[in-house]
């Protein structure tokens, strides 16, 4: 039996009613025990009851493994976690607010113009909170550097060199070549020597890794939960339309998110990947599954670093297209539907396509 949760007090602060709803909803699904949600989340149990105690607000991965725990959707719960999440942070002026505007607004990870050493510290302190990371997390991403030193460095207690620099943007998802450039060239104007360091740094970045683009990382794995655990639907025999059509949003989203990650990088891709790029947005244009082969080789350039989850976003696509591709032949046994056809929704704005030259 699971351990009753602890009364939380009757106040109004949004961070108590955030933990009050979490608990809500745990309740809703039946108030599974702790051990059962940390294992269908990789949270530990200590982890899962802070996030509902209302002392502290969660990082987004807690809240996002909270939430799938108890069957909810992490995505209705993003704005309010960002809301608080903006509320706790106590940025310095309005320029890491700019920042923060920027970045979810267009996906472009570029810095804003900093005035001393002391901001662009609090501008990386920013793009860490833009993507939920804690030191802990960032070390895990970028494991060049310990949780330690990067802690120390973001405080200043240590020096901002280039090279940890680079680790911390690329921890952060900022893989545009244009976008490492523009943070270079603001340490360049507090630390002529780095500046020139980074500038080596990316003179030796592979050609494949410069067909990349800003890449929101938070996104990216909250759709990569969303596609995860809809496949888990299937494996578990629950097969409805709201089963496929959530998968099949999921897949589409991915798929949103990567082809959007190519096109921020404003390079041309060279022929066959240009084809192959041109493709997959044709099929999703015309309502048909993509070919794998070419998701296969878009999949490593929108993704050039952090190679496991790269292969679990490899996998998930993989599979979401193979369960599709049998719904729309009609080999799934499809409870209380005949004949599903599911069109995909048009990319939209994303139709200027890079293509090969």
């Amino acid at each position: 039996m699971a351990r009753p949760m602890k009364q939380l007090p009757r106040t109004d602060d949004p961070l108590v009613t955030f933990a009050r709803d979490l608990q809500a909803l745990r309740k809703k699904a039946g108030n599974p025990p702790l051990a059962m949600m940390a294992e269908h989340s990789s949270l530990s149990t200590a982890t899962l009851s802070n996030a509902h105690a209302g002392k502290k607000l969660p990082t987004w991965a807690t809240v996002n493994g909270y939430v799938l725990a108890c069957g909810g959707d992490p995505e209705s719960w993003s704005a309010r976690w960002e809301s608080l999440r903006l509320a706790a942070a106590d940025f310095s002026g309005d320029l890491c607010r700019q920042a923060l505007d920027r970045w979810e607004r267009t996906g472009d990870l570029a810095p804003p113009n900093a005035a001393d050493e002391g901001e662009l510290r609090e501008l990386l302190k920013t793009l860490l909170d833009f993507n939920g990371l804690s030191h802990r997390t960032l070390a895990r991403e970028a494991p060049g550097y310990s949780h330690v030193t990067y802690g120390a460095v973001l405080r200043g207690a240590r020096p901002l060199k280039a090279k940890i620099l680079y680790q911390i943007l690329i921890g952060c998802g900022v893989y545009s070549l244009r976008s490492q450039e523009a943070w270079f060239h603001l340490l360049s104007s507090f630390s002529w020597r780095e500046g020139v360091e980074g500038g080596k740094l990316l003179a030796r970045v592979d050609q494949p890794q410069r067909y990349a683009g800003d890449l929101d990382l938070k996104m990216l794995k909250t759709i990569l939960e969303r596609l995860e655990r809809s496949r888990g639907m299937f494996a578990a025999d629950i097969v409805s339309r709201d089963v496929i059509n959530a998968l099949r949003t999921a897949y589409e989203d991915m798929l949103a998110l990567l082809l959007s990650s190519l096109q921020r990088s404003r390079v041309q891709l060279p022929p066959k990947l240009g084809y192959a790029f041109n493709r997959v947005v044709g099929e999703l244009r015309n309502n048909s599954v993509p070919n794998p082969a070419a998701i296969a080789a878009l999949v490593p350039l929108a993704m050039p670093f952090h190679p496991r989850l790269r292969t679990r976003v490899v996998m998930a696509l993989k599979n979401a297209g193979e369960l599709l591709r049998r719904a729309e032949a009609g080999e799934l046994n499809i409870r209380e539907v005949a004949g599903l056809r599911l069109p995909m929704r048009s990319l939209g704005a994303r139709q200027a396509a890079p293509t090969g030259s």
